[in-house]
C-alpha cells in the first residue's frame, strides 16, 4: 500500500467503525482488529518485495567480497572525488571558471547532505525519518 494514503485510509476506517458500530468497546475491537491485519499485509508486502530482491540480486553472502567492497565504495569513492576536485579548484582558481565552482559546491552539497544530512536534522529536532502512530 502506498504510504501517503495509509494515514488517510486509517482516519477513514476509525470514522467507519465508530458510525457502524454503536458500543464504543465493539468499534476499538474493530478498529484494533483491522490495524493488526493491516499491519500483517504491510509486512507480507515489505516481506515479498525483500524477497524478490534478494532473488533478483542475490543477497550479500553469495556475492564475492571483491565484489561487496566495489559495491560499497561507490558513493565514499564520488564524495572524495568531488571533494577532492573542489579543493583543488579552490587552491587553482585559475583552472576553473565560477560557474564549475558553483557546479562542484552544489554537487558537494548533495553528496554531504546525504551523509550528514539526516543527522543534522535530527539535531534540529526534525527527525523526518521517524514512524508515526
Amino acid at each position: 500500500m502506498n504510504p501517503l494514503l495509509v494515514k488517510p485510509a486509517l482516519d477513514l476506517v476509525s470514522n467507519v467503525f465508530d458510525r457502524i458500530f454503536p458500543d464504543k468497546e465493539q468499534a476499538q475491537k474493530a478498529k484494533q482488529a483491522f490495524m493488526a491485519e493491516s499491519a500483517k499485509l504491510e509486512q507480507a508486502e515489505t516481506k515479498e518485495f525483500h524477497d524478490f530482491i534478494v532473488a533478483y540480486e542475490g543477497d550479500g553472502a553469495n556475492v564475492h567480497p571483491v565484489l561487496q567492497v566495489l559495491r560499497g565504495s561507490v558513493r565514499p569513492v564520488l564524495t572524495y572525488g568531488l571533494v577532492i576536485l573542489y579543493g583543488y579548484g579552490f587552491i587553482n582558481p585559475t583552472e576553473f571558471t565560477p560557474q564549475n565552482m558553483q557546479s562542484l559546491f552544489q554537487l558537494n552539497l548533495i553528496s554531504l547532505g546525504f551523509w550528514y544530512g539526516e543527522r543534522a536534522l535530527n539535531n534540529l529536532g526534525l527527525n523526518l525519518g521517524a514512524k508515526t502512530k
